[in-house]
């Protein structure tokens, strides 16, 4: 009789490789990472880990999978209020909190070196930010619509300074840090507000 394979056991090894993978890449980075040192991290012996990720590609293209979920989570916040501007607003300090985690700083600038070098691995990103592009600017444009967004604010112009916002933390964290985060948010929080609500939301 054929063995069924257990999905919430594979879905909770699965994870518990990627978190290994992701130390060890913020750690010592991709290239210096052994398959085999994430297999200790992992706790997995290397027959088990390779039934879930062949190689180090593999891993990587599969963060992209988990970024494409945490994406789409955000977006459907987004959507899911009348004002993206307050919604946004409101997000944003939990969003900037992982944002500056030193781990995942590291993490976004070993995957974007390995990502300027691997095409498998830029394709899967490039994706991912394509359809974050689309959706904000979706998003935006439905706040000009509702007068919660400048009507004259240009939509690629400010997707793309959100996007290179977002990335610009992240990399930032690898850098340095700060322990007063929910400053730096409240202050990230009031650039986004007067960018996208333009002169007549400041002054409101």
């Amino acid at each position: 009789m054929a063995r069924t394979r257990n999905d919430e056991l594979h879905k909770s090894r699965r994870a518990q490789v990627l978190r290994a993978a992701a130390d060890c890449f913020a750690r010592k980075g991709i290239h210096q990472t052994t398959m085999q040192e994430i297999c200790a991290a992992s706790g997995m012996s290397a027959g088990a880990l390779y039934r879930y990720f062949p190689t180090k590609e593999s891993i990587i293209v599969a963060f992209a999978d988990e970024e494409r979920s945490e994406t789409a989570k955000l977006i459907s916040d987004l959507n899911s209020s009348p004002n993206i501007v307050a919604a946004l607003a409101e997000i944003f300090p939990e969003l900037f909190n992982g944002l500056t985690d030193e781990n995942y700083g590291r993490l976004t600038l070993e995957v974007a070196a390995e990502a300027a070098r691997n095409g498998a691995v830029k394709a899967a990103f490039d994706q991912n930010e394509s359809e974050l592009c689309e959706q904000l600017s979706a998003a935006l444009k439905r706040g000009q619509a509702a007068g919660h967004v400048d009507p004259e604010l240009d939509l690629d112009a400010a997707v793309f300074l959100l996007v290179a916002l977002f990335d610009g933390i992240a990399g930032r964290a690898a850098l340095s840090q700060t322990s007063d985060k929910a400053r730096l948010a409240s202050g990230v929080a009031y650039l986004l507000r007067n960018m996208l609500e333009g002169p007549r939301g400041a002054n409101s």
